[in-house]
């Protein structure tokens, strides 16, 4: 390809005049025979210039070591790539005192699940739950008749028939190879008597017998069966309400047709060899998760789902039909839905190969080089590695995980306009250093090069890395290490480019630009396959001297050149106009005119409405009302979402309960010598040195707060029918339960009367109570009876195996715990009102409360309940990014430029840049909230929306000209083209997340490109218009002059960088 400036036909190797002058520091000077080895600056008084000789002198050696340091970093840092383990709190603000009371009562309870013994398996797990839903398809909408039902026990027993189920199901307490009643909740139960065992060999022995009317006729046989059978179940006081939970909200005792039912299948722990659940939870857990994410794939076969290029097999149906009708099956449990989010993940990712290629083309055709495309695309891959080498390694950060690498898309993008402005100001360098007067030699033009374009890739580096870095504010984890490796990765890339770029440029022009490829592939061998030699094309054009504006002769194409014209023309007109590339054109002529026009003002009119309309849709953006979409429509998941947020179900089950606890007892947390990479180290529980539950005051006081739990009212609208609490689930008080008549149903005290008969039969925790040691002693024994640990597991803290010591065991801490009216999934905005209705019932609690017993704390250990107060505060972190973005890159660029008025209107450009992506496009086009995907992506993308304003107000500052038009026309020309190529490439790299499944990507792709469009239109548009019209001339908006009082910045300031 023709480039600006160059010559294709003369590019070969060779000799350099031995009068041929180097540039050297922005003037000329004669060389002697050597002058590449003499006029070598050193390294400390010049690095660019000891860099751009020895490039030119030993290209090779200079390469290679540059390649062999960049090798010698990444195996330093080789070794601990890898991802951090993923725990519960990686997302959660641990200094919120949601999540600090959340994991201060899960470590209390840990430690006194230290002196617990559960029998195996004996404890449900809500995270351990595969749930079952049925849909009918059919237009009477009804699922309750035999064959339908018949089908679903099929399906069923695909689970719990399998040979590993009794293994991990919840289990009998005094029996661990017989599957717990609440191993298996199905309306099956109702129509086939259903029992699970486990023989000697670990094989599930699973019987069921159907269940006959009086008359020895299945209920399941006939539809008139069924419903007698149910009519039956729902005329029962006890059974009616629970029947309730397999059900939708159409079904009742009047309409026994239910077009939705459901089912809940549990495993159970602790695992035979472990005391219970919280002794090593996560390895637990582990073959459980397993054994439920391996029968999900097998009811996937049963139903022929199969995974595709582009979708996940969940995105297929699961339906079935069946002689009275057919139905469609969703399935959900946790340690499904993160399997299926990781291998989405890696699916999608798998996009970033053709990132790769696309973004390696485009390089290739800019460039009109494959070679240096290939090494463009290497040193992107290596700046990675290096800056995980500096981020673990030097900086000793140690939490890396999903989110970091998502800065690949936007690498790709920086890495390649990196390589933009390097080979454009190498193909620019001929005019500009003709029009100085000095020869473009390949030495004088690598070293030209390297002083204009490492400048601008520099301070665009630098404020980028910045705006990276704002999010290291963050106090979520995960953020704070991505911004800081997003940072550093720019940075390496910006470090490797400066490394290998000179070398790569020289070599290429030496043995590539101009030849064929059979020459190019010959000098690849290093001389083992001799080619012809090069010579300088730069010796064999006309000396033009520095000044001179009269010398070009009738065919020379620069315009300003053929007749004398004023300095702005000769400025503008050192560029060969026959020899741009057709972008540089654009800008030279044809943008340039338009911009002289009136057409600049109307250019700002514009973009000032755009950008009010962008404030507008910005400040009505709100944080979503409905949980938040993380799997396409089309998904399994999301439509099981979307059926428990549209609350169909007349019982929600516990897949979308929420237990909440209310602790006596905890003071706080010290996280003093917490490790500030480790999400899961919040500190140690404080406890309350007052806390004494053994007095009168204090368990009436508990008695009290418990009854008042009963019906204590909540107006948040997460709370269904107005209350805190699910009134068809007893509250569970370890120190006593009542009925409504006041009569004791469970508890201690219960247990007390009917150990004790004859020393405690009138025992009451308000009218007759214990206290002292009597209390704190027969407490303690309680507490470790297998009866109390399944039903207040962990609910009073002793931390003693012995209760007879002396002095007599005291507790540190009691709770409370009940199962909330929240149904999930709630939006976190709703949950929020919903946790302050909590913390008002244990504020006013609170007042009077005896001293003993002051302090009572709400918590849920629910990762819904957690999760809420991340959601609402990742917009703070959107804030808090162009909080510290802003003024950074007006600092940046003021020091940059020497220039507060260029800065301000880069600063103003930038602001307009961001309210354009946020409000107008995730607000305007695409109607989205500000959920948890849009805050992490906003993040993300104002790190890198300060890049071409950036550029082009470096180019206008530094070129030659002084008046405002001249300067707005050489930086569009000189920057225009790298800008635009930039554009090209980050869109092309984010562009292919596009086809990704899971909708963070597909709304991160969106982003990603809206910015750059915006950004593009911005900084060409509106910056070039406003540099145009108003832009500062002269000295006007110096600052220059505070730095060049500074001892070495004499030449600080306009136009002497």
């Amino acid at each position: 390809r023709a480039s600006l400036g160059t010559s294709r036909g003369s590019t070969h190797r060779t000799t350099m005049s031995s009068t041929a002058p180097l540039e050297v520091d922005g003037g000329a000077v004669a060389a002697s025979a050597s002058p590449a080895a003499e006029l070598a600056p050193s390294f400390f008084k010049s690095p660019i210039g000891w860099y751009a000789v020895k490039s030119v002198q030993r290209p090779r050696l200079v390469f290679a070591t540059a390649w062999a340091v960049i090798i010698l970093l990444c195996a330093a840092g080789a070794p601990q790539f890898k991802q951090t383990e993923t725990t519960n709190y990686d997302w959660l603000l641990g200094q919120n005192k949601v999540v600090s009371r959340s994991y201060a009562l899960s470590k209390m309870q840990e430690e006194t699940s230290t002196y617990t013994r559960l029998a195996e398996r004996s404890v449900p797990q809500s995270d351990q739950l595969l749930h079952f839903m049925y849909q009918a398809q059919d237009s009477d909408q009804n699922l309750l008749k035999p064959a339908i039902l018949k089908e679903i026990l099929s399906v069923e027993k695909t689970y719990f028939m399998d040979s590993k189920f009794a293994t991990y199901c919840a289990a009998k307490v005094a029996d661990s190879t017989t599957c717990a009643a609440s191993a298996t909740q199905t309306l099956l139960n109702y129509f086939y008597d259903i029992s699970v065992v486990r023989d000697a060999n670990n094989e599930t022995i699973a019987n069921v017998s159907v269940l006959l009317d009086a008359n020895g006729d299945a209920f399941i046989d006939t539809e008139a069966g069924i419903a007698t059978k149910l009519a039956s179940v729902m005329a029962d006081a006890d059974l009616g309400p629970i029947a309730a939970l397999f059900f939708d909200t159409g079904f009742s005792a009047v309409n026994l047709k239910a077009k939705f039912v459901q089912s809940f299948y549990f495993l159970g722990l602790p695992l035979q060899g472990y005391a219970n659940p919280s002794v090593q939870p996560e390895t637990q857990r582990k073959p459980g998760n397993e054994y439920i994410i391996e029968m999900s794939e097998t009811l996937k076969k049963k139903f022929g789902m199969k995974e595709t290029f582009s979708e996940s097999a969940f995105q297929s149906e699961a339906t079935t039909s069946t002689t009275d009708g057919s139905f469609k099956m969703y399935w959900w449990s946790i340690p499904v839905q993160e399997n299926e989010w990781l291998v989405l993940s890696d699916k999608d990712l798998g996009w970033t190969v053709l990132s790769f290629i696309g973004v390696g083309a485009y390089v290739a055709y800019h460039t009109g080089s494959v070679i240096i495309s290939a090494v463009s695309m290497l040193m992107t891959v290596f700046s990675i590695f290096v800056a995980f080498f500096f981020f673990r390694v030097l900086f000793q950060v140690t939490f890396f995980q999903f989110i970091n690498f998502l800065i690949i898309f936007v690498v790709l993008g920086i890495g390649a306009d990196d390589v933009f402005v390097f080979m454009d100001a190498f193909h620019q360098s001929v005019d500009e250093l003709t029009a100085k007067g000095v020869p473009p030699t390949l030495p004088n033009r690598i070293k030209h090069t390297m002083k204009r374009a490492l400048h601008a890739i520099f301070v665009t580096s630098f404020t980028t890395s910045a705006a990276f870095l704002a999010t290291a504010l963050s106090p979520l984890i995960p953020l704070r290490s991505f911004g800081i490796f997003s940072a550093l990765v720019i940075f390496c890339v910006f470090l490797i480019n400066a490394l290998v770029l000179p070398p790569l440029t020289v070599m290429y022009a030496r043995n590539m630009l101009g030849r064929g490829w059979i020459t190019s592939g010959k000098a690849m061998t290093c001389g083992l396959l001799p080619i012809e030699a090069y010579e300088d094309p730069g010796l064999a054009l006309p000396e033009h001297k520095a000044g001179d504006e009269t010398g070009a002769g009738a065919g020379d194409t620069r315009v300003g050149l053929a007749t004398p014209v004023n300095a702005a023309a000769a400025a503008a007109g050192k560029y060969d106009m026959s020899k741009m590339r057709r972008t540089e054109k654009f800008f030279y002529v044809t943008y340039y005119n338009f911009l002289r026009g009136p057409a600049k003002w109307v250019i700002l009119a514009v973009f000032a409405g755009i950008f009010a309309a962008g404030v507008g849709l910005w400040i009505n953006l709100e944080v979503p009302k409905d949980p938040e979409q993380w799997f396409p429509g089309s998904h399994m998941f999301q439509q099981y979402q979307d059926l428990g947020s549209s609350k169909i179900m007349l019982g929600g089950g516990a897949a979308s309960e929420l237990d909440v606890t209310i602790v006596w007892g905890l003071a706080g947390l010290n996280d003093a010598g917490t490790d500030p990479w480790l999400p899961s180290d919040l500190g140690v529980p404080l406890y309350d040195t007052s806390f004494d539950p053994s007095t009168a005051a204090a368990q009436a006081w508990l008695m009290q707060t418990y009854e008042a739990l009963k019906t204590a009212a909540c107006a948040s609208s997460a709370c269904s029918g107005g209350l805190l609490i699910d009134p068809l689930r007893s509250i569970r008080n370890v120190l006593t339960e009542t009925d409504s008549g006041g009569n004791l149903i469970g508890g201690f005290y219960l247990w007390l009367r009917t150990t004790y008969p004859t020393t405690h039969a009138t025992k009451h925790p308000i009218t007759n109570p214990i206290v002292g040691d009597v209390f704190n002693n027969n407490l303690c024994v309680y507490s470790k009876l297998d009866a109390t640990k399944v039903r207040y597991p962990s609910h009073v803290g002793y931390y003693t195996d012995d209760c007879s010591s002396t002095p007599a065991p005291k507790p540190k801490f009691v709770v409370i715990e009940s199962t909330s009216s929240i149904r999930m999934p709630q939006a976190a905005v709703e949950f929020e009102t919903a946790q302050k209705q909590w913390a008002k019932f244990t504020d006013q609690r609170n007042l009077g409360a005896p001293t003993e017993l002051r302090g009572a704390k709400e918590t849920s250990t629910n990762v819904f309940w957690l999760w809420s107060v991340t959601s609402l505060s990742l917009m703070d972190n959107v804030y808090l990014g162009l909080a510290v973005c802003f003024p950074g890159v007006f600092l940046v660029l003021t020091l940059s430029t020497g220039n507060v008025v260029l800065a301000f209107y880069s600063t103003v450009t930038i602001a307009g840049i961001v309210t354009t992506v946020i409000g107008v496009g995730a607000g305007g086009m695409m109607g989205w909230d500000l959920g948890t995907t849009e805050a992490i992506a906003a993040v993300i993308t104002i790190g890198f929306s300060v890049d071409y304003c950036v550029h082009l107000a470096n180019a206008y500052i530094e070129n030659d000209a002084t008046d405002r038009e001249t300067r707005t026309r050489i930086a569009l020309t000189t920057m225009g083209i790298s800008v635009t190529a930039g554009a090209i490439t980050t869109i092309v790299a984010g562009g292919f997340l596009g086809l990704c499944i899971l909708t963070f990507f597909v709304k991160f792709a969106f982003l990603i490109c809206w910015t750059i469009v915006s950004s593009y239109a911005w900084s060409v548009g509106f910056f070039g218009a406003l540099c145009m019209a108003i832009g500062p001339s002269g000295d006007f908006g110096d600052v220059g002059w505070l730095m060049r009082k500074l001892p070495g910045c004499g030449t600080y300031g306009l136009n002497k960088h």
